[in-house]
């Protein structure tokens, strides 16, 4: 299927821009300018403080402390593709 690009790009400037960007460009220098509005999505600092201890407190605590029974998980490869293939297995066969 071949498009005449000059055709095209006629056709694109010969329609009216839309109409959803009239004064988008005020919109926006508008928002930037006033920070009291929008912020957070109705979010309260204390929420988003507690998400972050949370979310901190859940991370370090499964890196510091060593599961009881480690065990490889499963391939999630597609095709069947076996782990010794990956690039990090082979780059790590270099040394």
């Amino acid at each position: 299927m071949a498009i005449d690009i000059d055709n095209a790009l006629a056709q694109l400037s010969a329609r009216s821009p839309y109409e959803g960007l009239a004064g988008l460009e005020e919109r926006v220098l508008h928002a930037v300018a006033t920070p009291g509005e929008g912020g957070t999505g109705g979010a309260s600092v204390f929420a988003i403080g507690l998400a972050l201890t949370l979310g901190l407190a859940l991370g370090l605590t499964s890196n510091l402390v060593p599961p009881d029974n480690p065990a490889r998980a499963p391939s999630l490869a597609a095709l069947g593709t076996p782990d010794v293939l990956a690039p990090s297995s082979l780059l790590l066969d270099a040394r």
